[in-house]
């Protein structure tokens, strides 16, 4: 048995007083396993654009490069 076998073999959760029965120890792993803070995102990430370089431009509000750089870079899906 290779070293990486043995340490995969090993008991990840060791009772060391008691003895709890096998309702126990499901309620146990489950707690734990709910604690882990596995959260699995779902779908793509929202677009985050906060900070863009774009905003950092300052256009007047009636220059047409206003409108064609800075607000379609926000309307882009």
């Amino acid at each position: 048995m290779t070293p990486e076998a043995a340490a995969a073999a090993e008991p990840h959760i060791q009772v060391l007083k008691g003895n709890p029965t096998d309702e126990e120890l499901a309620a146990l792993v489950a707690v734990l396993g709910a604690a882990g803070g596995g959260a699995v995102e779902t779908g793509p990430p929202d677009r985050n654009m906060w900070g863009h370089p774009v905003d950092k431009l300052r256009y007047p509000l009636f220059s047409w490069q206003r409108v064609t750089l800075l607000e379609r870079t926000h309307l882009r899906r």
